[in-house]
């Protein structure tokens, strides 16, 4: 026996009775239902389940026991299917079943959504609907009609402002699957996207901050090259302009935000490179603004860097079959200037050397977002940033493609 007691009700979703180990006993729906009681025994606590004062959990259970028998016998059915002859009439009738059982627990689910309007188990399993598209629309057999149809319906059945489904499983996979399946994989459209969802969930503060800190730490350190522009845009609009209310954001947060998407905003994928004049193996002053190259690498490396080693004799080995105009601007970021150039030498490195630790211009530790090695960027004729934090061997692709581009 046990019993929760609180002075204010706790905000509405589904919720989890456990055992002291954490082990799930059953889900529950709240939904401001005062002096709800649960009644079960443990022979089977799901069907044996009696409910007071909670039409939200009645329905609930209801439901989960519905679907309980749906799945036991579709079970059933896919297994008696994998023993049975094909094109049989045994194996059609199964299949046959097998989609009657399908279409009754759609029923089962419209039903429940048809006369609950008022409850929030029919916005949960209303959530859980596909979108539909018009025989009208597949019937112009135009692929992209179907998509835009899918993708202009696809929030239609699940209110991104109702802060209940923060607390389903609902919210994140309807999140990820919109992300995944219907928004190019490409830095402003996923901009304007998240831009367009946000506004969906402004009606709900919970659920409005914790999509924002979801985006941000997605792509803070984002997976794919050039997506931390996405990171820079959230910075800018939401935690910049204070007009936004943010959970958990507190200034000194906010800063902390602000001030990273500063200093990585002149690096993203298209804004030229910032400018690095440093000393070289003779004791000259030079710019990588010198080097004739149609393109530039910048190589941030270490003499005692292993895996710096592997990308310079990859750059060795393989530059000249590349059959590219490709400048090297090599920058050690090892103070120790004669093991620097011993380095160099004993390992022929003909190309532009420089050592970081010696320059005109800023830290290049903060000018180019240094924080290991190696890094290595790549710059156009136009010494514009098209690629970055990548290995050797990608750069001829990247070249092809921002050629064909």
């Amino acid at each position: 026996r046990f019993e929760f007691v609180k002075s204010k009700p706790y905000p509405g979703g589904i919720y989890m009775a456990v055992t002291e180990d954490k082990a799930k006993i059953f889900e529950f729906i709240v939904n401001n239902e005062p002096n709800v009681i649960f009644n079960s025994d443990t022979s089977n606590i799901i069907r044996n389940m009696k409910i007071t004062n909670s039409e939200e959990n009645k329905v609930f259970f209801d439901y989960v026991i519905h679907n309980e028998k749906v799945f036991r016998k579709n079970r059933e059915l896919s297994e008696s299917l994998k023993l049975t002859k094909k094109a049989s009439p045994e194996y059609n009738k199964l299949i046959s079943e097998i989609n009657n059982l399908a279409e009754e627990s759609t029923k089962f689910k419209l039903n429940i959504i048809e006369n609950n309007s008022n409850l929030f188990v029919s916005k949960l399993l209303n959530s859980m609907r596909e979108v539909e598209v018009p025989k009208s629309i597949k019937d112009l057999k135009d692929s992209s009609a179907v998509y835009r149809y899918y993708k202009n319906h696809f929030w239609d059945n699940l209110d991104l402002s109702d802060g209940r489904f923060l607390r389903t499983p609902m919210l994140d996979k309807k999140i990820g699957e919109y992300f995944s399946s219907l928004v190019i994989h490409q830095p402003d459209t996923v901009i304007k996207e998240i831009d367009y969802v946000l506004s969906k969930a402004k009606g709900s503060q919970e659920n409005f901050s914790y999509l924002i800190w979801k985006f941000i730490s997605d792509y803070q350190n984002p997976k794919f090259m050039g997506f931390d522009k996405v990171f820079v845009h959230l910075a800018e609009k939401y935690f910049e302009d204070n007009s936004y209310k943010i959970d958990n954001a507190t200034e000194s947060v906010k800063k902390s935000i602000i001030d990273r998407a500063k200093k990585i905003k002149p690096l993203i994928i298209g804004s030229t490179a910032p400018n690095l004049i440093m000393i070289d193996s003779s004791g000259q002053y030079v710019s990588f603004q010198f080097l004739k190259n149609k393109y530039i690498v910048l190589l941030f490396w270490d003499y005692e860097c292993s895996v710096c080693k592997r990308e310079i004799k990859y750059f060795q080995e393989n530059m000249a079959s590349w059959n590219m105009d490709i400048g090297i601007y090599s920058i050690n970021i090892n103070g120790d200037l004669d093991e620097w150039k011993k380095y160099i030498r004993d390992n022929k490195m003909h190309w532009q050397n420089v050592n970081g630790t010696r320059s005109v211009t800023q830290d290049f530790h903060d000018i180019y977002d240094i924080y290991g090695s190696p890094v290595i960027y790549l710059l156009d004729q136009d010494r514009k940033i098209i690629a970055k934090r990548m290995g050797a061997e990608q750069i001829p692709e990247i070249i092809k493609r921002a050629e064909r581009k």
